[in-house]
């Protein structure tokens, strides 16, 4: 028996490395399947561990779909607490957004590492939990159900399979909470016996998957760090912020991502905008500083910040640098060829010089500088469209435009 995809649709799994004996019970063919299926998941979340809240999000659709499950959460830990990450329910999924499908129906304090709440003992005592009843728990035991999210959301929690994630120095590192398995008519129905081999099986795919996908995350911070530290120190001699580096990123993030790019491009492009006036390093002060119009020998010079930085980018292998080094030469070219440092024409631009132009400009319209006041929205809106199709790229200007909602949630956020 070779093995195969999983169901559900998981790409991936491997095809013809070895072949099972045949199964000689019913008994043996449901581990089998399980096998297999435990096999695909975890060739599945191994290409996911890129993106933290897509992995935690994939690991909890994944452990529902193995056990057909109605929903389920996922905490990882923090400290002495489990934070609560992510939750599915497909039963207030499918009701109207005023009867409670809401996902602010999911949102949970920081819980207590302790033996008193479900997800707390699990954490505390590395111990599976299989509940047939959590209403029917009394005071048996020392933890207990929590039903105020099923009273204020009308819903009835049964069953509850409540795993450990352990990670390599056996600790726990999160809890995955399986709720209310459901029989061939859709009813929710008991998990049953023999759970524990499956289950640990299960949440050691997943555990590694999450300490992988912890690393990662960690590394991408620091990178994202490290490239915000140094473009404020190139920078800070024109008096520009970490929060304008912040909002000019998130602006050029967004802008990918309702342009189309995939999401690999947009979280590249939101970690090499930052350096885009990295040059500036190489202006001297009584130019960056001028509270006055500048000179033409003085513009001159001052466009050399855009040479200079790609300079500083140039000759790195890594993708990011090298977008980093696009970003720096071409963010002050226009769409009409009138920009500089080389004049280039609509898509001879690269396109992410492009949106970054913009996201630059309406950041620099609306915050206060040296020689400007802020302007208001309204006039870098005016601004702006003025600049369609002359020194901005029209479909930026229309992406742009329709997600402004969310650009002004940015400037908000970061102003």
């Amino acid at each position: 028996m070779t093995i195969e995809q999983g169901e559900g649709g998981i790409p991936g799994a491997p095809s013809g490395i070895f072949r099972m004996p045949s199964p000689s019970s019913a008994r043996e063919e449901f581990l089998l399947e399980r096998i297999r299926k435990l096999n695909a998941i975890g060739c599945a979340l191994s290409r996911q561990m890129r993106d933290l809240d897509r992995l935690l999000n994939m690991i909890l659709e994944e452990a529902r779909r193995f056990y057909r499950c109605d929903a389920g959460s996922l905490y990882t830990r923090d400290g002495e607490n489990l934070v609560f990450r992510c939750a599915q329910n497909d039963t207030l999924k499918k009701r109207p957004k005023s009867a409670g499908s809401s996902d602010s129906n999911f949102v949970a304090k920081p819980l207590p590492i302790s033996k008193r709440s479900i997800a707390g003992f699990v954490a505390a005592t590395g111990e599976i939990l299989v509940i047939d009843d959590v209403y029917e728990l009394g005071g048996k035991t020392e933890y207990q159900f929590d039903r105020s999210f099923d009273t204020a959301n009308n819903y009835r929690t049964r069953s509850i399979l409540a795993i450990p994630m352990v990670g390599i120095d056996d600790q726990v590192i999160g809890v995955l909470q399986l709720i209310n398995p459901l029989d061939s008519r859709g009813q929710a129905v008991p998990f049953g016996d023999h759970q524990d081999d499956l289950a640990r099986s299960l949440a050691s795919q997943a555990a590694i998957a999450l300490t992988n996908g912890f690393l990662i995350e960690r590394t991408k911070k620091a990178h994202l760090d490290t490239i915000t530290r140094l473009a404020v120190a190139a920078e800070y001699k024109d008096m520009d912020t970490a929060a304008h580096i912040e909002r000019m990123s998130r602006y050029s993030a967004l802008l990918s991502r309702v342009m189309g790019m995939d999401d690999e491009y947009v979280e590249t492009m939101r970690l090499a905008s930052p350096m885009h006036d990295v040059g500036k390093i190489g202006i001297p002060d009584a130019i960056l500083l001028k509270p006055g119009k500048l000179t033409d020998a003085e513009f001159d010079h001052m466009k050399k910040h855009t040479e200079i930085g790609a300079r500083i980018l140039a000759g790195s292998d890594v993708p990011l640098l090298q977008m980093s080094e696009r970003i720096a030469l071409c963010h002050h070219e226009k769409w009409d060829g009138t920009g500089y440092p080389r004049g280039l024409h609509a898509e001879e631009i690269p396109i992410e010089g492009r949106i970054v132009a913009l996201a630059d400009v309406f950041d620099a319209l609306t915050s206060k500088r040296c020689y400007k006041p802020a302007f208001t929205v309204e006039k870098a809106l005016e601004i702006i469209r003025e600049g369609q199709a002359k020194h901005f790229d029209p479909r930026c200007v229309e992406a742009f435009l329709s997600a402004l909602g969310e650009v002004l949630e940015i400037k908000k956020e970061f102003g």
